[in-house]
């Protein structure tokens, strides 16, 4: 019985490995607007329709009121966006139809 099982549970890795559910690529920003990025070791370019961009790759900017008499008002850049030659890790997902950029890489 144990060894129906074993072979059972190594059907469905095998299954789930196949259709690639997740899977972790690198990627070099190609263009802004519209965003599109090149896949590492690929000729393949990204389309911005198939990019989601997480929080840590968007640009931020907070305004900030009341800092001291001599500033009252403030502007700071909490995080900078994506720019022409950033390299990005992404998400990989819906096997390869989809990528979700989730921070910039060294």
């Amino acid at each position: 019985m144990s060894d129906l099982i074993d072979v059972l549970n190594m059907i469905s890795q095998n299954n789930q490995a196949a259709q690639k559910p997740a899977d972790i690529a690198f990627g070099t920003v190609t263009s802004i607007s519209p965003l599109s990025i090149q896949v590492q070791g690929s000729m393949q370019s990204i389309p911005a329709a198939a990019i989601t961009l997480t929080s840590a790759v968007m640009e931020r900017i907070v305004d900030v009121d009341g800092v001291s008499e001599d500033m009252p008002h403030l502007t700071v850049r909490v995080t900078e966006g994506l720019a022409v030659g950033d390299k990005v890790a992404m998400l990989r997902v819906s096997k390869g139809q989809r990528y979700i950029v989730l921070s910039k890489a060294q």
